[in-house]
């Protein structure tokens, strides 16, 4: 009777479960912020990748590269197609694809691929300046269109893995958007100064010693290589993933212009012919979409200064990444922050033009080969830095008297070269002036044979005429023979040229 009653019991409550509405569970929808017609905040540009990781889980990856000064995160993030956990690859491709990430700690990390063919790697750098929004605008759309929009590119996705960092500098960009719109440096305080930041595209080492060290100036280059936090994260993400790495490219406003290295000296490097072929394949590309014309050459020649510190020079004189760009959106007359507007159409026609040169750089993957390269050219200007604890130290002769008397203030050294310039051209002028008092106390020039003083006043054209013309035979102006006419070569205003009137020892 007991167990007939214990039955009826258990009847009962699979009888009301079974009666409850079934409620799934359901994950956090995160809500797509509109990035291709506005300038986000900090924290939607999180919002965004972390809704894309959310939605393409098996290709889209996000990590955390480090801390700012103010307790900001600066986030990459990683399309990856070509990996093990892609449930859209056939089960074959999966098997020979490497595992998205690997675990670091607590934390994950981008995967190191190893073989003879693991440069495969896209690395887009954006935000850097705080000023220059677009730059970050730009960055997001090239993230939309390799997940959002991934079948229109499944081209260049299955030969190419990317990692974008849409901002580097989130403190100096939140201060730009609230305080002060022309904000470019980052927005670490120095200790003992009322000066506020630092130039994060000044402070990695690469020659930083040869840099301007102005501490009020919008391009301080820090106290030391990779003093600042944002460079330090990305200086870690990109000595990690150096040996994969085929392409470095970094986003800038407003130059309208495609630069390669190098930046900190005038000299070519010993693939400038590759690298500025892979600029004007995105070039072609962008004036072929709406007709925007680039320019391409190096850096110091287009900007017509060096800049020394700078993070492509980093990348491709100290890591030897195969390929590294600058790349200056445009343009003067929008500003660096074009009317919302303009995001999309520069956001557009800037991923033709890098979507270009990503499929150029795998096609020239082949044929750079920077392991035996010569030494690094030196800057003009080159002072070598202090020992520094927080990155890796440049090989440098030691310092010239004159540099180390310097203090690492490369304008000081600039305004002693010229005052010696100015002293020479001073004693060269002195040296002139003696030889004309010396020829006028020797008296009257004697002139060889044939050649004749010109009276004072005069210029060689209202002379008089010392020699005839000179005639030739042949067909005249008339277009008779010889007989025709009188021969004398003619200007387009009917007079004699110079050299049939003038001896030619009167120019010498």
């Amino acid at each position: 009777m007991m167990a007939a009653k214990s039955q009826r019991n258990t009847q009962t409550a699979n009888d009301r479960n079974r009666d409850t509405p079934f409620t799934p569970v359901r994950r956090l929808v995160i809500p797509r912020p509109d990035i291709l017609h506005s300038y986000l905040e900090y924290k939607q540009i999180n919002q965004y990748m972390e809704y894309l990781a959310q939605r393409y889980p098996h290709f889209v990856h996000m990590y955390t590269l480090g801390q700012t000064h103010e307790k900001r995160e600066i986030r990459a993030l990683e399309i990856n197609w070509m990996n093990s956990d892609n449930v859209e690859l056939s089960s074959q491709m999966r098997e020979q694809s490497p595992p998205p990430f690997v675990a670091n700690g607590r934390s994950k990390a981008p995967a190191v691929h190893t073989g003879e063919h693991c440069r495969k790697t896209v690395f887009i750098e954006a935000g850097t300046h705080a000023r220059e929004w677009i730059s970050i605008s730009t960055a997001l759309n090239c993230i939309y269109q390799l997940t959002e929009r991934y079948t229109r590119n499944i081209e260049v996705l299955r030969k190419l893995r990317f990692i974008i960092v849409p901002l580097v500098n989130p403190d100096g960009y939140e201060y730009s958007r609230t305080k002060n719109v022309n904000w470019r440096k980052n927005r670490r305080p120095h200790k003992s100064s009322r000066f506020v930041g630092t130039d994060c595209n000044r402070n990695y080492d690469i020659f930083w010693g040869s840099g301007p060290s102005k501490i009020n100036r919008n391009t301080y280059k820090g106290e030391r290589a990779f003093s600042e936090p944002e460079t330090r994260a990305i200086r870690n993400i990109l000595d990690r993933m150096s040996p994969n790495l085929l392409f470095f490219l970094s986003l800038h406003s407003y130059g309208q212009s495609i630069m390669y290295p190098w930046g900190y000296c005038r000299e070519s490097p010993l693939y400038w012919r590759e690298l500025s072929s892979l600029a004007n394949s995105g070039k072609s590309a962008i004036k072929s979409y709406n007709g925007r014309e680039y320019r391409t050459g190096s850096i110091s020649c287009l900007t017509k200064r060096t800049i020394a510190g700078s993070v492509v020079d980093y990348v491709y004189g100290v890591l030897k990444v195969p390929m590294a760009l600058v790349m200056e959106l445009p343009s003067r007359e929008l500003g660096f922050q074009p009317p919302v507007e303009m995001v999309s159409q520069i956001g557009h026609e800037s991923w033709y033009g890098i979507r270009e040169m990503c499929k150029r750089s795998y096609d020239l993957r082949l044929q750079i080969k920077r392991e035996n390269e010569p030494p690094l050219p030196r800057p003009a200007h080159y002072e070598s830095p202090q020992p520094s604890n927080e990155g890796m130290a440049t090989e440098s002769p030691s310092p010239t008297t004159e540099e180390s008397t310097a203090g690492g203030d490369c304008a000081k050294t600039l305004t002693k070269r010229k005052k010696r310039a100015k002293h020479s051209v001073v004693a060269q002028h002195e040296a002139i002036l003696r030889l004309h008092r010396g020829s006028k106390a020797s008296g009257p020039q004697v002139l060889p044979e044939g050649l004749h003083a010109l009276p004072a006043g005069l210029f060689p054209r209202q002379l008089a005429t010392r020699n005839p013309p000179i005639k030739r035979s042949g067909l005249s102006r008339d277009g008779r023979g010889g007989g025709g006419g009188d021969g004398v070569i003619l200007t387009s205003r009917g007079k004699p040229p110079i050299s049939s009137t003038m001896p030619l020892g009167v120019f010498l």
